[in-house]
């Protein structure tokens, strides 16, 4: 499958002071690559740059700077509401931030860009995604990510350079930030509080972080990912009532759960469940973590 040795490579990580970064960082370092974080965040390390990605200036410096062979692109504005009130600023950092990167880039010879994309860009069509669907973005954010996309695939083909897209599912670990489900969940399972949630009938498909973060260095250190686009995802389904119901059990939890205390959100996305074929040819990836392990090793069972 064309693997190659990330030893002494020099990789840029967008983002690298964020949860996926961070976690994607560590392991790189463990492949002996020679890693630089490029992030809005301050970072005090030689090989950090403290960048704000919508800044075309200081991102022309620091990549002059770093000369990367790998870019991982993670850098982005998370927000996921239904509603185009903040889409300027969620625009302005997931799609011209990217072409502020890709144009600092122009004039490097970088072996690959690697871009982590979203599941929620299949929106309403059927499940499992697979990657030959055509894209239907379920909020602004997913449709800034498709944006992205489209944007690095043109500007690939006309700069004759090379790119890999990973659609990434959901994922959890330990120490997520609290603004997400699975954490602000676990804090209330824990101190066996009530916690207020839809009736949970939306299905997902969930990885464990290490899963993700292996699925990302494979993608680095394969050439048969190049060009092409790939679902980052275990290809099961499990819904968010049933994923509640099991961690409570497994916690041995007090905590009252009210499912349907919150309504559902406009233009949910019912089955966002994928299709994990292409990346299993190509790369070879398998899920390590089944989700009754990813639950164990989250909650340190």
């Amino acid at each position: 499958m064309g693997r190659i040795d990330l030893k002494g490579t020099r990789i840029l990580v967008t983002g690298g002071n964020g949860y996926l970064g961070s976690h994607l960082v560590s392991e790189l370092k463990k492949e002996q690559a020679r890693v630089f974080v490029m992030d809005k965040a301050k970072i005090s390390a030689a090989d950090a740059f403290n960048v704000d990605i919508t800044n075309r200036d200081e991102v022309k410096q620091a990549i002059q700077k770093i000369h990367p062979e790998v870019v991982f692109h993670l850098a982005a504005s998370l927000n996921r509401e239904r509603n185009f009130d903040r889409f300027d600023q969620t625009n302005n950092v997931n799609h011209n931030g990217t072409l502020n990167l890709l144009l600092a880039l122009k004039g490097i010879p970088y072996r690959n860009f690697i871009f982590t994309s979203t599941s929620e860009i299949y929106g309403s069509n059927q499940a499992p995604f697979h990657e030959g669907q055509i894209p239907r973005p379920a909020s602004p954010y997913s449709l800034t990510k498709l944006y992205a996309e489209n944007l690095i695939s043109n500007f690939s083909s006309i700069y004759n350079k090379r790119f890999t897209i990973l659609r990434l599912f959901n994922f959890f670990g330990r120490n997520m930030p609290a603004g997400f489900f699975i954490p602000q969940m676990m804090k209330a399972l824990k101190n066996e509080a009530v916690f207020e949630m839809t009736e949970g009938e939306q299905k997902r498909d969930f990885l464990y972080v290490d899963d993700v973060v292996r699925a990302m260095i494979l993608s680095a250190g394969c050439e048969a990912g190049l060009n092409e686009v790939f679902n980052v995802c275990s290809g099961n389904a499990v819904s968010l009532k049933q994923l509640a119901t099991e961690m409570n059990r497994k916690l041995h939890s007090g905590c009252e759960i009210k499912f349907g205390a919150l309504p559902y959100r406009e233009n949910e996305v019912w089955d966002m469940v994928g299709d994990n074929t292409k990346i299993k040819n190509a790369f070879g990836f398998t899920v390590q973590y089944k989700l009754k392990e990813a639950i164990d090793k989250l909650i340190g069972n």
